[in-house]
């Protein structure tokens, strides 16, 4: 019976993998991986000899027809892996797990590490929900936007970063939410695993003190529950003046114009003195004296 395994494997660690995980590398006929020298390794390293396939993000649509075709025609097991954690979150997969669910190929879970789950697991946050938005918006203004989005809305956050840009995404965090509690972790179930905590101006500040831990993939967690929707800018009053504008290019006259403000409720000095300024408007604009 065919079946397509989505297989996590380590994320630093290699004794984090499963028993069931490495069952299933050695029982299917086909791996397809991310990376196929990053997979092969793994491999040897429990002595598995299953083959293997290329499956990325730039080609990922063809090779998932062809191997869902292949597993229709020859009844196969095929396990998906990516090169570090679950496959189809904030990496490639899902396009082979909807091409084989489409076809009615059962798909199967074989679950293990999550850099996300992790660093959630040492935050300490208590709160009962959380968001994970993988890698954020490279663009400065996309960024900011995003992460304003959140507030208000959001009360824990899960991001991941690579060291090239995390400290820009710490400094925007920092401009958004300069109170906000965080903690940042990288080089997860690594030798040199580390987790920071405080607001992100403290973190980045930590990790500008020593730039090599400005090595390996980061997931930042922030607690957001505290922080509160931007308020709307207040609607700016529109002077007495326009709104008789508007009266007189609608078709009334200015006398007229005038009782129709007062009616509204507006006081009838102000009016006064709005009539008063648009007549002194238009005779400037006549040349009158």
């Amino acid at each position: 019976m065919s079946r397509l395994f989505v297989v996590a494997t380590p994320i630093g660690n290699l004794e984090d993998i499963s028993p069931r995980a490495l069952s299933v590398l050695r029982s299917v006929s086909l791996i397809l991986a991310e990376d196929t020298r990053v997979t092969r390794r793994l491999l040897s390293a429990f002595d598995i000899h299953t083959p293997l396939m290329s499956s990325h993000a730039h080609n990922e649509g063809a090779v998932a027809e062809g191997v869902v075709s292949r597993m229709l025609a020859e009844d196969i097991g095929v396990a998906l892996v990516t090169d570090a954690g679950t496959p189809g979150i904030s990496d490639p997969g899902s396009r082979v797990v909807r091409a084989a669910a489409q076809a009615g190929i059962e798909v199967l879970s074989i679950p293990g590490p999550s850099a996300a789950a992790a660093a959630l697991s040492v935050s300490g946050f208590e709160e009962p929900e959380f968001t994970f938005f993988g890698f954020l918006p490279r663009g400065a203004k996309e960024l900011r936007r995003k992460l304003q989005a959140m507030a208000g809305t959001i009360r824990l956050a899960v991001l991941y970063e690579s060291p090239h840009r995390v400290l820009d995404l710490l400094e925007a965090v920092g401009e958004v939410f300069p109170e906000a509690p965080m903690t940042c972790s990288r080089e997860i179930t690594k030798l040199h695993e580390q987790t920071l905590r405080g607001t992100a101006g403290e973190v980045r500040a930590r990790l500008l003190e020593d730039e090599k831990q400005l090595r390996g993939e980061f997931c930042l967690v922030l607690n957001l529950s505290g922080t509160q929707a931007p308020e709307a800018p207040e609607a700016v009053e529109q002077s007495a003046e326009s709104r008789l504008l508007e009266l007189l290019l609608a078709g009334m006259t200015l006398r007229e114009a005038q009782d129709e403000l007062v009616g509204r409720g507006e006081r009838r000095n102000r009016v006064y003195a709005a009539a008063l300024a648009l007549r002194r408007v238009a005779a400037d604009l006549l040349g009158e004296g």
